[in-house]
Formats: structure tokens, C-alpha cells, sequence
């Protein structure tokens, strides 16, 4: 059995996830905000947060790379030689076009994500989303949760390297304009900026 805790932000990560299944909220879709220095500590945490639910809740987790789903995306539709040497030829628009409308046909991103959790899910399991980086700046992460939010009958957790920006703004990997329009909640690992 489990004995540890879990630090506070992820203990109100895990909280909301058991809610759902133990209290029957709605399934929560959260965004957990970190530092982009941080990356391979929020991946130790993510992996001890597994072995948390599992251990304490019998709550399996499903990690979905966004950045694999893209690249699948973009071989299947036969367009990632074209974005590559577009990248390198320095048609950095060019590039975003092509990623941009191949994750906007059908299946769109969004339904590949969908179709992940129906293929390889539990009944009884939190979706973790990471790798979000590799959509940017072709496609936001904000109207994906929306989509998902329709979709997907269980807890989604987004990890998100960036800032915090007022109380519902966030600004990928601290460099990019803040995004608003967030219906997720935002849970930043080291607190409120």
C-alpha cells in the first residue's frame, strides 16, 4: 500500500480525480501550470501520482503524448517530409499552415485523442495530456480541452510548461502572448503567481 503523501498541488489534483469517482462530480478538466525548468521533476511527480491513484483508488492513468499524436497525424495525412523541409528551409508559416489544417480535417486532433481513450482506456482512469509543446504555435491547447470536454466521460489533466498570467491567462512556456478562454481549471505546482 501507499503511504507517502502528495504535495499540495498534486494532492488537489488527486482529489478532484477520486471526486469524480467516488463522489460522482462532474469529470473535472484541469490544466496543471508548471515552470518549463521543471519538466523532468513534474514527470516524476506525474509517474508517483500514478502509483498514488492506483494504489490508494484503483484509478488507472492514461499518458497521451500530444506530440506522438501530431506526428502520427501529420504521417498519416503524408504532409511531415513537407513540414520538415519547410521548417528547414526557414517557411516557418508554411509549415504551420500544413500542421495546421492536418490537425483541423477529420479525425482532427482531437477526435485522434478521443479515439485513444476509447482504444486503450479503463473504465476507471484519469487522462494525462502532455507533450503540449509540440502543437504550438499551430494549434492552441484551449479549443482542444473544449472539444475533449464533450468527448470525454472521465478526468483530463493537461500539463502545461508556462506562466500563469492574471487569473486565467496562460502564456506558453513563458515567452508566448497569454491565452484566455480556459474552461479548464488551472492548478499551477508552485502556487499563485
Amino acid at each position: 500500500r501507499w503511504h507517502v503523501s502528495l504535495p499540495d498541488p498534486l494532492a488537489d489534483l488527486a482529489d478532484r480525480i477520486v471526486g469524480f469517482y467516488d463522489r460522482g462530480t462532474a469529470p473535472p478538466f484541469l490544466i496543471y501550470q508548471y515552470e518549463p525548468s521543471d519538466e523532468y521533476a513534474v514527470r516524476r511527480e506525474l509517474f508517483d501520482l500514478k502509483r498514488w491513484l492506483k494504489a490508494k483508488h484503483e484509478i488507472g492513468c492514461q499518458t497521451i503524448s500530444l506530440a506522438e499524436v501530431f506526428w502520427d497525424a501529420l504521417k498519416e495525412h503524408g504532409q511531415l517530409d513537407m513540414v520538415i523541409e519547410a521548417e528547414r528551409a526557414g517557411a516557418y508559416e508554411d509549415a504551420e499552415l500544413a500542421v495546421r489544417q492536418v490537425l483541423a480535417n477529420p479525425p482532427t486532433l482531437g477526435d485522434r485523442i478521443v479515439q485513444l481513450v476509447v482504444e486503450h482506456g479503463e473504465e476507471r482512469e484519469a487522462v494525462f495530456l502532455y507533450r503540449v509543446g509540440s502543437l504550438y504555435p499551430a494549434h492552441r491547447t484551449s479549443p482542444l480541452l473544449d472539444v475533449l470536454k464533450d468527448k470525454i466521460d472521465r478526468p483530463v489533466v493537461m500539463l502545461y510548461p508556462g506562466r500563469v498570467v492574471g487569473d486565467y491567462g496562460l502564456s506558453f512556456m513563458g515567452k508566448s502572448e497569454p491565452a484566455y478562454g480556459y474552461r479548464a481549471l488551472i492548478i499551477p505546482r508552485g502556487g499563485r503567481h
